[in-house]
């Protein structure tokens, strides 16, 4: 099997992964859809020849110890390839993701206004950036980054797992860590940061306490740190965050938060009505005065109300009214928006509503 070939196959049909399962044909991903490569069956074989040409020596060892691994392979002039391979019923599969060759826009992904502007004029505070996996997070953290490169004359520093995209020096600097690779752990990135010069920090994958609390207090100390996490809302990651600290430490938590915090945008994507393609809705909460009171207040649900009502004339928006707003324009049906909200009730009450 010609592992090249199939990056080359990926990039050429802009399908976004590949799935390789021994009993079944590749796999490919293309929007929300699935289709056979060939009609080939792979077998046991061949998924672990493919495993043995794209996987180092320290990464061997790693899935042998681990029966799993997840790291990044780039083809130099073609893209950057996310790969896990891991053990399944006694032998290997494989997941083949992609990402454009470089990285998107902010104004090709679509951002809220009010998101864009916020995003360019701060300078210190937490900006989180959440939804389900395989939502595009890491597409919009790369557009803000890039942005950011282009425009300020800044030093930033990442700390990843793994890298999607790379990014180029311009105006500013980056130097992109990748754990595993250039660093062991995300404790031991954060420990020598304060020795970096950086002045926007970069982290994906907030997944655990002691990354959490490290980010947090960060930003509260007056850093620019943007981050990336999994939830299905942003107020279920505001919570989410909370809910990592101990019990005897939450209280804390939510008065670091409420003094950090700057936005937290969380994104859903939906299949469009015309078939060719995937639209995003963006739910957005920034952290006005009232918002910072109730989160120090941790009256989570009340934000989520405020988000739709008086929250709409800084810009915020729930998830539904952002469904709502792609269903009137006909950029997604119904049924779609039904589909990815994570509250329908809610969504059915906002679609009923007049204006």
């Amino acid at each position: 099997m010609n592992v090249e070939e199939l990056f080359m196959t990926m990039v050429e049909r802009q399908c976004s992964h590949l799935h390789l399962v021994p009993g079944s044909p590749i796999m490919m991903r293309k929007g929300p859809d699935m289709s056979p490569l060939d009609g080939y069956v792979l077998s046991p074989q061949d998924t672990q020849a493919v495993a043995d040409m794209i996987m180092s020596e320290q990464l061997k060892v790693e899935f042998e110890n681990n029966m799993q691994t997840d790291f990044s392979f780039s083809v130099p002039g073609l893209s950057r390839f996310r790969i896990n391979c891991f053990r399944q019923r006694g032998s290997v599969g494989i997941v083949i993701a992609t990402n454009p060759p470089a990285p998107p826009t902010i104004d090709e992904l679509g951002l809220p206004d009010a998101f864009k502007k916020l995003v360019l004029e701060m300078d210190s505070g937490l900006v989180m950036i959440t939804g389900p996996r395989g939502s595009g997070k890491a597409h919009t953290l790369a557009a803000i980054v890039s942005y950011l490169l282009e425009q300020r004359p800044c030093k930033i520093v990442s700390i990843e797992n793994p890298i999607d995209f790379l990014h180029k020096n311009r105006k500013g600097v980056i130097a992109q860590r990748e754990i595993g690779t250039d660093v062991p752990t995300y404790d031991q990135a954060l420990r020598v940061l304060p020795y970096q010069g950086a002045d926007v920090l970069v982290v994906t994958g907030v997944e655990e306490y002691n990354i959490a609390e490290r980010i947090v207090s960060l930003s509260a100390g007056g850093n620019l740190v943007l981050c990336t996490s999994t939830s299905p809302g942003a107020m279920v990651l505001a919570q989410k965050l909370v809910d990592f600290y101990p019990p005897s430490l939450q209280d804390q938590a939510k008065v670091l938060l409420s003094v950090g915090l700057k936005a937290i945008i969380s994104q859903t994507l939906c299949a469009k009505a015309s078939g060719d393609g995937l639209a995003a809705a963006f739910e957005l909460v920034v952290a006005t005065p009232p918002v910072k009171e109730l989160i120090r207040e941790g009256k989570f649900s009340q934000i989520q109300s405020f988000m739709g009502t008086t929250g709409r004339e800084t810009g915020m928006s729930t998830q539904e009214l952002a469904l709502r707003t792609l269903v009137k324009k006909n950029i997604i049906t119904e049924q779609e928006g039904y589909k990815r909200a994570v509250r329908p009730n809610d969504f059915k009450k906002v679609l009923a509503l007049p204006y």
